[in-house]
């Protein structure tokens, strides 16, 4: 994991008798800046752990400094060390809270994966079966294939069922374990399924049709979309109008699917992705790569470092490698994906951009979002997602 540019550490010495003045407040020794902040009491142990749009008002508010009647506790009796990172975005204080709560508090990394987790869906090419899961329960049977992120499982299973309905997938996986004995559905009788679970149609005939639906749903809504218009246009000009009709109606299928809930998800196997984020020094942006190593920044630039402009591709493509299933792996997509599918408002300017290097033309974002990582933000308001985790 990465280790932040800076930090302060502060021993606080509090008299709890007597109002502090200016220069004897605690908060005073840090900075009006984003963070992730740490309150730590005399025998090393994490009290609270925070990530902030602005350290020095957090860190007075938790103190009381202002000895104000208040909701929150008073941290003042049981602090004895305050440390604060100061960080560039809102991404990298959640990424640097994740892997400090892996380190001082099992409860609550585990409090944070659950608040991050993200639907998957998971397709099993052995019994051309699908089902949906989480990031934070992900457990693969054989040569499973997993797809995600997907925002809600509501959404993975829209995602699923459309497949059986354009591919017609077997609805009823335990009549299809018994085939050729199965017992047949309605969805026989309507002619929407070919019926292999009683051996009307020829396993090897469903697997090379569930195998299309893989291929579908791996390369994303995009891709999808643009596979079946080559083929109303294909049908389209073999005079073919009964297929291209059948076309259309899986189009709009697919088109009907929610995009802000399933638009980023694809095959994980091989994901690598970039985080384009701002970074501590104003006017620069800060490239990050979630690869095999883990979730770590490749480089800051400016745009008018044109030179490395230039070569940031390939630098970044350097970098890629599947990130893998490991759990941690998985904790750290999930906050990722978070960020990924956080819809961008008239009151929240997107900052953070995530880009998918399997698309071909992935490079062609990264000048549109170094512009949006060096947006200007008023340091009183924080104008991204963050996370205040009190343990």
């Amino acid at each position: 994991m990465f280790d932040p540019a800076y930090s302060i550490t502060h021993i606080c010495d509090i008299q709890q008798d007597t109002l502090p003045n200016d220069s004897e407040r605690v908060s005073c020794f840090f900075p009006s800046h984003r963070g992730v902040v740490e309150f730590q009491s005399h025998d090393g142990a994490t009290l609270l752990l925070a990530a902030t749009g602005h350290l020095r008002d957090f860190i007075a508010q938790r103190l009381n400094e202002s000895n104000e009647p208040t909701a929150r506790a008073d941290l003042r009796p049981i602090t004895h060390r305050i440390l604060a990172h100061p960080t560039g975005s809102a991404f990298e204080s959640d990424l640097f809270v994740l892997e400090r709560a892996h380190a001082v508090d099992p409860d609550l990394y585990t409090k944070i994966t659950n608040q991050n987790r993200r639907a998957l869906l998971v397709l099993n090419p052995d019994t051309g079966t699908w089902r949906t899961t989480e990031t934070t329960s992900l457990e693969l049977r054989g040569c499973e294939r997993v797809v995600g992120p997907c925002l809600t499982n509501k959404s993975a299973q829209q995602l699923g069922e459309t497949l059986d309905n354009i591919f017609e997938l077997c609805r009823y996986p335990n009549e299809l374990a018994l085939a050729p004995n199965g017992t047949p559905c309605a969805y026989k009788e309507m002619g929407r399924c070919p019926a292999a679970c009683d051996g009307s149609e020829p396993m090897h005939a469903y697997h090379e049709r569930f195998a299309l639906a893989i291929n579908a749903a791996s390369g994303g809504l995009s891709d999808w979309e643009s596979t079946i218009k080559d083929e109303i246009a294909s049908a389209s000009a073999e005079l073919d109008f009964e297929r291209a009709a059948s076309a259309k109606r899986h189009l709009d299928a697919v088109r009907n699917l929610p995009r802000d809930t399933l638009g980023c998800a694809a095959a994980l196997d091989a994901l690598s992705c970039v985080i384009i984020a701002p970074a501590r020094r104003q006017g620069y942006a800060l490239c990050w790569v979630l690869s095999a190593e883990g979730c770590n920044p490749v480089c800051s630039i400016g745009l008018l470092d044109n030179d490395l402009l230039e070569t940031l591709p390939g630098l970044l493509a350097s970098r890629f490698s599947p990130m893998g299933y490991e759990q941690r792996q998985l904790d750290r997509f999930s906050l990722i994906a978070r960020h990924w599918l956080t819809k961008q408002t008239k009151q929240r300017k997107r900052r953070v951009t995530i880009l998918d290097p399997r698309h071909p033309d992935w490079s062609k974002g990264i000048r549109r979002a170094i512009e949006d990582a060096q947006s200007a933000s008023d340091l009183g308001h924080d104008d991204e997602e963050h996370t205040l985790l009190p343990i």
